[in-house]
């Protein structure tokens, strides 16, 4: 095989493996945005919901069962914020790796430029 042979399997190679790591990043974005939809879905709903149990009035809504209540909602709020947080996390995690992948990528890509350029 010669080398111009070599030189055209390895382009034809890297373009191959740099699509499929282009459609993966493009993977990687998108679950991101889902993880930060879900979040927003995820607090407003949780957030109406204590709304309306908290606008009604304490003449239909008082006594042991209301505190309780207050203190259920204490707790949901806790571990909103705390799914809130991780969820955010993951999104923040998934757009670094995509980033850092990407810059990796694109430098194992030179690097393999530069070297068949020589052959």
């Amino acid at each position: 095989m010669s080398v111009e042979s070599i030189v055209r399997l390895h382009n034809s190679t890297l373009r191959i493996i740099v699509t499929t790591l282009s459609t993966d990043f493009d993977l990687m974005r998108s679950v991101a945005a889902a993880a930060d939809t879900r979040n927003d879905e995820i607090r407003v709903l949780l957030q109406g919901f204590i709304t309306r149990m908290e606008a009604v009035p304490p003449t239909v809504w008082g006594g042991v069962a209301a505190a309780r209540f207050r203190t259920v909602v204490a707790h949901w709020n806790d571990e909103s914020a705390k799914l809130s947080q991780a969820l955010a996390g993951i999104a923040d995690t998934i757009r670094n790796n995509e980033h850092q992948l990407r810059e990796a990528t694109q430098l194992h890509a030179q690097r393999i430029a530069a070297v068949t350029a020589d052959l």
